[in-house]
């Protein structure tokens, strides 16, 4: 029998033990982070030295260290808690292009399952980070490292009294890439900008059933600064068999199942041109574009959450007759 089966058969009978089991998951994810993140600033130390440490060579090494750190976390998921989550395997792999991937966002398990999924099959992604995240130890400097791109939220009135705040985030975002441009890279954002929940969904009056209003914005900034290296978009759908699916759910061990999907999005030629401005004189025909693509994404997440519900109800009413028949 596997471990994580005991894990799981032993948490059935006694669930009070599931908070222990979540320190203990806390606990390792912590050393992992450590021994990784710690891996990245000693090998950052060649970034200061560029006649040295050929600059391709020391980007290559910090994306087996993130491809590391994302293969001995879900190692610990699915053969310590019985994690079994559902990877959408005919996604194409191609690690010799540049992939911008969006996904929708509910929960930091997310994080770990998009990655799961992105793993060996494109480039370990960067994802665009609130700039509070910085100060997270080791974490914050070592996003920083492989090149994340940090960006700051500033409220409307702040912007009206500032404006000059509004091309921050530009600059920011050309600065990341100009190390994504050298050599192949994926760029994964979350366009809701937050984790969905059913009250801000209320808050936003979200014209989408299934999704936050998208902030575009970020999209725009990479596609102005890396014009014509992106063909499609990578769009990943997450869903969850049930509303328990927090970080510290999984921790203990309670979150066992997720689903994935992939598909591919073509990027409209107008936007891979040389002179694309998305935020500019094409932002009416981005924004037109990106809109109707969410609303896509929206009805796509809609039916696959539905198809599964059922799935499940069907499978729990078949293990009802089977429990019942063996009475």
């Amino acid at each position: 029998m596997k471990f994580s089966c005991i894990v799981q058969n032993v948490l059935g009978r006694f669930p009070l033990l599931r908070p222990l089991v979540g320190l203990i998951s806390f606990l390792f994810m912590c050393f992992n982070v450590l021994f990784w993140a710690g891996g990245l600033h000693i090998i950052a130390i060649g970034f200061l030295f560029p006649r040295r440490f050929n600059e391709s060579k020391v980007n290559e090494t910090c994306n087996q260290c993130f491809a590391g750190w994302i293969r001995t976390s879900y190692w610990w998921f699915n053969k310590v808690l019985g994690v079994e989550w559902q990877f959408d395997d005919g996604m194409k792999r191609d690690s010799a292009s540049w992939h911008l991937s969006i996904a929708n966002h509910q929960s930091w398990v997310d994080v770990f399952i998009i990655l799961s999924q992105l793993e060996g099959r494109v480039v370990p992604p960067r994802v665009f980070m609130k700039q509070a995240l910085f100060w997270i130890p080791l974490i914050g400097t070592a996003t920083r490292i492989m090149g994340f791109p940090f960006m700051k939220r500033h409220s409307k009135e702040k912007l009206i009294k500032r404006p000059e705040l509004a091309g921050e985030d530009l600059e920011t975002t050309r600065r990341s890439c100009k190390r994504f441009a050298k050599t192949p890279n994926t760029v994964l954002s979350f366009v809701e900008g937050t984790r969905y929940t059913e009250r801000k969904h209320r808050q936003q009056s979200s014209p989408y059933g299934r999704l936050l209003k998208p902030k575009a914005g970020g999209i725009g900034f990479v596609l102005k600064a890396m014009p014509g290296k992106f063909e499609d978009i990578i769009d990943i759908n997450v869903v969850y068999p049930h509303k328990q699916n927090s970080f510290w759910d999984l921790l203990c061990g309670r979150l066992a199942a997720a689903k994935v999907s992939v598909r591919n999005i073509a990027i409209p030629a107008f936007l891979k041109e040389p002179d694309t401005d998305p935020l500019g004189r094409d932002r009416e025909a981005f924004f037109s574009w990106f809109n109707q693509y969410w609303y896509e994404k929206d009805r796509r997440l809609d039916a696959e959450i539905k198809t599964w519900e059922q799935e499940l109800a069907r499978e729990k009413r078949s293990q009802t007759r089977e429990s019942s028949a063996m009475k």
